[in-house]
């Protein structure tokens, strides 16, 4: 039987406290916060001088353009906390505290989504959105390269926060099994996540033709 939209807009309610709840906690961490997001944006300027210098130096004109790079830098540095979307399930089952989300009137993973999104708004409000401002005064042009191209964003976006949430329940199940520590579960997939997505590396200039493999993944 298939639930009405009137249902599923009640039961998305249910997780509407869970979100404010980690939205303020993740606000509230005061300085920290603020040194948290002045590093990021550090090291996306470190990173952005790094391509200029990079292209002053190399004749990489037939691989991609300075300015696509530097564009590719600064939307997904912006928007690095979305594409790398993560839950604290596995530090919960490490720490024991998913024993309290089995009491919880939703479902545990609906739970672990709905902690991640409350994180998420103040780091959209507090880094995300003024790097797109800043990006004109940075040198950078962050605007789309067609509105067809904004208007897959969105889309593409999403498919990425699926795809990290499944990587996230997937090592989790890992941990359980196999008995590895949370630490080292995070390594890894840091590891894998920061050069497969071309976080730091455009995909562009992947060799063997594995960027054009890649760049199909959202």
């Amino acid at each position: 039987m298939k639930a009405s939209p009137i249902e599923i807009v009640r039961s998305l309610r249910r997780y509407r406290a869970t979100v404010w709840l980690a939205s303020s906690g993740a606000a509230g961490d005061g300085f920290y916060s603020v040194l948290r997001y002045a590093i990021r944006f550090v090291r996306l300027l470190v990173l952005l001088s790094v391509w200029e210098v990079v292209f002053a130096s190399r004749d990489l004109a037939g691989v991609a353009a300075l300015e696509t790079v530097q564009t590719y830098t600064l939307v997904a540095g912006a928007f690095g906390t979305f594409l790398d979307a993560r839950t604290d399930l596995g530090e919960a089952i490490w720490d024991g505290r998913i024993a309290t989300w089995f009491v919880a009137p939703v479902p545990v993973f609906g739970h672990a989504i709905a902690v991640m999104m409350g994180r998420w708004i103040p780091s959209f409000g507090a880094f995300t959105l003024p790097v797109l401002l800043a990006a004109p005064w940075i040198g950078v042009d962050a605007r789309p390269a067609s509105l067809v191209a904004g208007m897959l964003f969105v889309p593409s976006l999403a498919c990425s926060v699926t795809i990290g949430l499944a990587v996230d329940l997937l090592l989790a199940s890992l941990m359980v099994a196999t008995g590895w520590s949370v630490w080292d579960m995070q390594r890894l997939r840091t590891a894998f996540g920061t050069l497969l997505t071309g976080a730091v590396i455009p995909l562009a200039f992947f060799p063997w033709g594995l960027g054009a493999i890649l760049a199909w993944t959202p």
